[in-house]
């Protein structure tokens, strides 16, 4: 035990002894790791943290969510995450002993509800508010702190709340029995309450109420809830223990076939799907998310990009370590002749990196944890996620120094220990290329690196900024959107209307079902009477109102705009996109008037006008053929429109907000007035990939800076061994700028060399990326762009690091370099 104890003193005192006396190398080569090591921290926190989604639940692997979609003659027309009501009958009765529990969920297809503390009259809208079925916490982890979860929502009008809820509305008053105003409406007695649900869940409820308590809000709530068309509710279903999940998924298409067929017809039909519960949190582009989700490439390209920067790191680890080799030649030639033994040394330098890593690991940890409030509030996310338990972080971070170290010492302590002992006293393993060679390649590698990450970085900024500037094909610019819908205002349109148009900064006015541009959109059965029946496919289609194409700035190519002037528009009349005449091969625009469609009820619509095409849906799907429908009563009206589209005259919009927050009041006083800049709206649509390409590019930022660290200890080096060179040649009459040249030539060509072989492996790389994007930039040209821009960069600088040592070497007093000679 004492020898031991007296070896490992031993190496701890040569180990000090050698970064005391480099301390240029040893700072530079501790923060290159420590960075390094703190960035694939912080990194591998932001991928547990995703890959923990919806794991919490006890019975997370027996979960599935049921998905739906539309084929038209065999061919996907999206998939949506939302089924009918009445499936989850269908799979209680036919599946007994496949399937435990189903449960579903649903928010009335309305961004927030109204709800109100009659005890204090405070009206609050409120998103997170679900019917759903009793089963839900038998399906899923949801912590009671208050009420029976066999009771709280086996009555009419019960509603189960969350703790934020509870002491928003309560403060520390004991929630239970206390009441809500549901839309002015119903009376909700609170008969639960529960904790907040996690972060890593793909969504979270605040208020749970039965779908008994639907029946209290709608008439005709068995009429709409037996319909097959309409898919607005969330399925989940509880296999039982040891299910086949495919034989299941086949088992659910067989038993509603029969019952879709009767509403889908000829070339339409419906595929479901079972969707692993763990899996929802990274499968982005479903249509109809409760909330937004993540996406896998996110974790795949951020593990990518975190291996990336770990291996520039090492690169810069054994590139000065093997560099400063022939500092310590003498030393191993010594030891070697004084009969230590390869393994003995090689032994020795191993420990050495260790030790080395396991303080740039303590570096590192320090680095991310200044680093990672920034870094949550960056990503957007909270990440400390609860399934990462004390044992678990232990145990990887003891297996990550251990593997940093071999990794990163290995190669240095091979070579130091492979000295020959002869030419190691004689100095003569300076003249040896081998060890320039095996450095000149790791840097090559540590530029490619670079190279990859910069220009993928610059590709993905790039495709985000094509998509938030493209041409929607409408205005949205100073345009705000009022949600209308199970609003009173929306019974006296009319009037807001006119009383709105009064005031000299609002400009237009008028309502749509959806917002164009956002995620949500109707399929509807309406056929061309020219398609011979029944092989037409649905259409998208969205109720407007009077003047939507005024308000939102698009143009009528062909016809005329619905007009009050035309007292049947809204029973008889239509207008199309451009993309709808292509599709149905109408010809010109000025063809498609006059053509006719029929609803499933046999009515027919004419076509009117013609418009310019433009993107109602988001930027994640092709352009699609549109209908655009007048509501034709009051019914109608109240049903379908959803958002009042006003447009504000350039300038202060404060006055004509507040004008509009008056009249709201005056015409409602159930819900409050609220509002939103579509603008602002659809850049939120956006905006995973814009943090994306945000801390894809801060890490590759981090990347050139591990790699200009590491530049300048070897610029440094190689100062210091050519001192003598670069002396004999000053005394020839070699100038400032040619010590600068000496230098540097070496590393201008590896970077450049670094970028060629970077360019294939990006281009293949963004080549399936943008694949995914039906709307994307083009690839050529913006990958010149970026790999000039990052051949110039990354040129200048390690050029600029270069410099910093050439200097130096140009001011170095030739005869004081050679006074030893």
């Amino acid at each position: 035990m004492g020898a031991h104890r007296i070896n490992l003193l031993f190496i701890l005192k040569i180990a000090f002894r050698n970064w005391r006396r480099t301390p240029l190398f040893s700072i530079v080569n501790l923060l290159g790791l420590a960075v390094g090591i703190a960035s694939c921290l912080l990194i591998g926190i932001y991928v547990l943290n995703e890959l923990s989604y919806d794991e919490y639940h006890e019975n997370s692997d027996r979960i599935y969510r049921v998905t739906q979609a539309l084929l038209n003659n065999g061919e996907d027309d999206g998939r949506s995450v939302s089924t009918p009501f009445p499936l989850k009958g269908v799979i209680d009765n036919e599946l007994q002993g496949s399937v435990a529990e189903t449960v579903r969920f649903f928010d009335l297809e309305s961004e927030s509800v109204s709800i109100k503390n009659p005890e204090n009259n405070v009206v609050i809208r409120q998103n997170r508010f679900f019917f759903t079925d009793p089963e839900v916490f038998q399906v899923f982890d949801i912590n009671l702190i208050r009420g029976d979860s066999g009771q709280v929502l086996s009555e009419p009008n019960s509603v189960v709340i969350s703790e934020n809820v509870a002491s928003i509305y309560f403060g520390d008053e004991d929630p239970m029995g206390k009441t809500f105003h549901f839309e002015g409406r119903i009376a909700l007695t609170v008969t639960g309450v529960m904790e907040n649900w996690p972060q890593n869940s793909h969504f979270k409820a605040d208020f749970l109420t039965p779908f008994s308590t639907l029946r209290n809000l709608w008439g005709n709530y068995e009429q709409l809830v037996s319909r097959w068309r309409w898919n607005p509710v969330w399925t989940y279903i509880l296999t039982e223990p040891g299910v086949d999940d495919q034989q299941l998924e086949q088992s659910i298409v067989e038993i509603s076939d029969p019952f879709y067929d009767e509403y889908f017809t000829g070339s339409e039909s419906v595929d479901l799907a079972l969707q692993p519960l763990e899996d929802i949190w990274l499968t982005a582009g479903l249509d109809s998310e409760i909330e937004p989700v993540s996406n896998s490439v996110n974790v795949y390209l951020f593990g990518l990009v975190a291996i990336f920067i770990l291996t520039l790191a090492c690169i810069n680890f054994i590139n000065l370590s093997t560099a400063s080799a022939l500092r310590r030649s003498k030393e191993v030639g010594v030891r070697k002749v004084l009969g230590a033994e390869r393994s003995g040394i090689a032994g020795q330098f191993l420990v050495e990196s260790i030790i080395f890593t396991f303080a740039a690991f303590l570096v590192g940890i320090l680095i991310g944890w200044l680093a990672f409030p920034y870094f949550e509030m960056f990503t957007g996310r909270e990440l400390m996620s609860a399934n990462l338990d004390l044992p678990e972080i232990v145990f990887s971070i003891s297996v990550f120094i251990v593997v940093i170290a071999l990794l990163a010492g290995f190669y240095p302590s091979a070579v130091l220990s492979s000295f020959n002992p002869i030419e190691s006293l004689r100095g003569k393993q300076s003249k040896g290329k081998k060890g320039t060679r095996v450095r000149k390649a790791l840097v090559l590698v540590q530029f490619s690196i670079t190279a990859i990450l910069l220009i993928g970085t610059s590709l993905v900024y790039f495709q985000h900024q094509h998509l938030q500037q493209k041409d929607l094909g409408f205005d949205t610019e100073q345009i705000i959107a009022v949600p209308v819908y199970l609003t009173s205002a929306i019974w006296s349109y009319d009037e807001l209307k006119q009383r709105a148009l009064s005031h000299s900064s609002i400009l237009q006015v008028s309502g749509v079902q959806a917002l164009f541009g956002s995620s949500n959109f109707w399929k509807y059965d309406y056929t061309p009477d020219d398609t011979g029946g029944e092989d037409a496919p649905s259409f998208s289609k969205l109720f407007v109102l009077h003047d939507i194409l005024e308000t939102m700035d698009i143009d009528i190519i062909a016809g005329r705009d619905f007009s009050e002037d035309f007292s049947t528009d809204g029973e008889q009349a239509l207008l199309v996109n451009r993309e709808m005449v292509d599709y149905m091969e109408w010809g010109d625009p000025e063809d498609a008037i006059g053509r006719t469609f029929r609803d499933p009820n046999g009515e027919r619509y004419s076509v009117v006008g013609v418009t310019e095409n433009f993107n109602h849906t988001y930027l994640r799907r092709e352009l699609e053929p549109l209908i655009l429908d007048l509501p034709a009563n009051t019914t109608q009206l109240i049903a379908n429109i959803e958002y009042m589209k006003v447009r504000l005259a350039p300038g202060n919009p404060s006055d004509a907000i507040e004008h509009l927050q008056t009249i709201w009041a005056e015409l409602d006083q159930t819900h409050p007035f609220d509002y939103f800049f579509v603008d602002d709206r659809l850049n939120q649509l956006y905006e995973p990939e814009q943090k994306v390409a945000s801390v894809m590019g801060v890490f590759a930022l981090i990347a050139i800076f591990v790699g200009s660290i590491g530049l300048l200890g070897l610029a440094s080096y190689s100062v210091k061994v050519r001192e003598k060179e670069v002396a004999i040649r000053k005394v020839l009459g070699l100038s400032a700028p040619g010590v600068f040249y000496l230098l540097s030539k070496d590393y201008v060509m590896l970077i450049v060399i670094a970028h060629l072989i970077a360019l294939p492996v990006i281009y293949f790389a963004a080549d399936g990326w943008l694949a995914n994007f039906p709307y994307r930039i083009e690839l050529m040209y913006y990958l010149m762009i970026t790999f000039v821009m990052s051949l110039v960069i990354s040129l200048l600088i390690s050029i600029g690091t270069i410099s910093t040592q050439s200097v130096k070497a140009a001011l170095l007093n030739p005869a004081e370099s050679l006074k030893n000679e």
